[in-house]
């Protein structure tokens, strides 16, 4: 990518050449608030110029540290604003709901500390055509974004939630919408699910093929086991710091989930090398992650 940027500096050739769209295709250019402005002589703002983002096609941005006012400035003077970007990530903005509820058209939206919208807000924004939605650190989301996200969302394939507050309840609402679309969902750090919150999850999404409980500290052992009996189709499992799982889960893990091919168990403390011999028997396991594992020894990894 940065020799991209300085090619595209030693003339116009090379910067015409460089600057065709299928050169920056899944690139996502990370602008901060700051950023976004010229300070002029007589001490006023101008917005920068976006035709240079333009010119190569870009339909994905991060937007970091951004008001409501950043925002309608972006959306005024980036040319493809109107029915070329796709996606946006916004990390630590001030967006309200008014500004939410403007982000119609988009098929991917991720929200990362955003604390000044509400749950309505969020509603607001869910449109059909969404297909990955991450929300993390967002204090004001519960168990009711859940639901609106099974009604409104019919086409969501991917969703990540770090929700303090979510709980079992939330896990209730996926409908069968979802069971058909839905292949990849991440509840990391949510310390109110527990297996119950499992039951409901596993039914409701039977085609997952990426699973994430990561900080999920009260499953259990149990709650693993409904994981393997239930979704077959796994490829990913990651139960990094989840204290209560042993070795019995890795067990479960290695009878049933034959399709598995990456493991996450950073920080599971109570994992042994006796659980490492159930793994051992996984043909398609090709990734196995066991940072932290304090009771795990150097020879069981060999």
């Amino acid at each position: 990518m940065d020799k991209k940027c300085i090619l595209a500096q030693v003339c116009k050739t090379w910067r015409k050449v460089l600057y065709q769209p299928m050169f920056w295709e899944g690139v996502t250019p990370i602008l901060h608030a700051k950023e976004l402005y010229t300070i002029l002589l007589n001490g006023e703002k101008e917005f920068v110029s976006l035709q240079a983002f333009a010119l190569r096609g870009f339909q994905s941005f991060c937007l970091v540290g951004v008001s409501d006012l950043d925002i309608c400035e972006f959306i005024d003077n980036y040319p493809l604003s109107k029915k070329g970007v796709k996606s946006v990530s916004l990390k630590r903005s001030t967006i309200t709901d008014v500004m939410l509820e403007q982000m119609q058209g988009l098929m991917h939206l991720e929200l990362s500390g955003c604390n000044d919208f509400t749950e309505a807000g969020l509603w607001s924004s869910l449109n059909a055509r969404l297909t990955s939605l991450s929300v993390s650190d967002c204090i004001n989301v519960a168990d009711d974004a859940i639901a609106a996200i099974s009604q409104l969302l019919p086409n969501l394939s991917e969703l990540s939630l770090q929700a303090y507050h979510v709980t079992d309840t939330a896990m209730a609402y996926f409908t069968a919408k979802q069971g058909y679309t839905t292949h990849t969902l991440r509840l990391n750090s949510c310390w109110e699910i527990t297996n119950h919150g499992v039951v409901n999850m596993v039914h409701s999404l039977p085609n997952l093929t990426s699973l994430s409980l990561s900080g999920c500290s009260k499953i259990t052992d149990d709650g693993v086991e409904l994981v393997a009996e239930n979704l077959r189709k796994l490829r990913s499992l990651d139960l990094s710091w989840c204290p209560r799982i042993t070795d019995m889960a890795l067990e479960y893990i290695a009878c049933d989930l034959h399709k598995l091919e990456e493991l996450v168990l950073d920080r599971c403390v109570r994992i042994t090398d006796t659980g490492l011999g159930y793994l051992s028997t996984m043909s398609t396991l090709r990734s196995l992650y066991l940072r932290w594992c304090c009771q795990v020894s150097v020879c069981a990894t060999v």
